[in-house]
């Protein structure tokens, strides 16, 4: 529970979340990670960007936000203190009894803002055992690339960078010291592995974080018209629901999502 919010699970009683379950059958859970950002930003980075933009979605869709664990899939950046890694197969485990639980409650639509990419083969995985077994539609958000698009394309995603300042400073401004990130060396090197590794069609798998930059992070921290924290939340936010609708719409399950109408 970072803020407070009227769909938040932790801060409802079993009446209210049930309600909310049968208003839409509908439920949003943020994924990130625990796991070193630099000196300059707070090892949850990853959840608090998930948990902000996941608790604006589930709002906008009147669903339940069901905040998923912290951790994530991030043994490359296990050479650095404050980083917790679960294996794939756990992962995918815990997120897949998480989803069951709910669907015993009468969840029909499942949506996943996902703010970590090592977590998505995990999601991946969990997703086609539930939808396997059970009437359940799982909708996955890579809520980074919708925020690289919309205002990432001078900065990339990188790590550590403006994108990951941006969500904690409208959370928690005092978390953000970017006084204590001296630039980074071997910016372009770093920018080049980034741009590789994530390339669609051949592409390589971390090892290490420090194959990427040696001190772990990488990115501008700030550039010129940077947005406002808060705008940035709501504008991701807002992307990510149009492009739920269309995709929702397409499958024959269009918004708003209602109690007679379970995709």
């Amino acid at each position: 529970m970072l803020k407070s919010s009227p769909v938040d699970l932790i801060r409802l009683s079993t009446n209210q979340a049930g309600a909310l379950l049968r208003k839409t059958a509908a439920a949003v859970l943020p994924t990130g990670s625990l796991e070193q950002h630099g000196p300059h930003l707070p090892c949850g980075t990853d959840f608090i960007a998930a948990y902000l933009i996941g608790e604006e979605v589930a709002r906008r869709c009147n669903a339940l936000l069901v905040p998923f664990c912290p951790l994530g899939v991030t043994p490359f950046h296990l050479a650095f203190p404050g980083t917790i890694t679960l294996s794939p197969g756990t992962y995918a485990l815990v997120l897949q009894e998480t989803i069951e639980s709910l669907v015993r409650h009468g969840l029909r639509r499942c949506v996943v803002v996902n703010w970590h990419e090592g977590n998505t083969g995990a999601i991946h995985m969990a997703a086609d055992v539930v939808q396997k077994a059970f009437p359940v539609r799982v909708y996955v958000v890579q809520a980074a690339y919708v925020a690289q698009i919309l205002f990432g394309r001078k900065v990339g995603l990188t790590h550590g960078g403006l994108l990951e300042v941006l969500p904690v400073r409208a959370y928690d401004s005092s978390l953000v010291h970017t006084e204590l990130a001296a630039r980074a060396k071997g910016e372009e090197h770093s920018q080049r592995m980034d741009e590789l590794r994530r390339r669609r069609t051949v592409y390589f798998i971390p090892r290490d974080v420090r194959e990427i930059a040696p001190q772990g992070w990488y990115g501008a921290l700030e550039v010129p018209g940077s947005p406002d924290p808060q705008e940035f939340i709501h504008s991701v936010a807002s992307t990510i629901v149009e492009q739920l609708a269309e995709i929702a719409s397409a499958l024959g399950d269009p918004f708003p999502w209602e109690e007679k109408s379970h995709g």
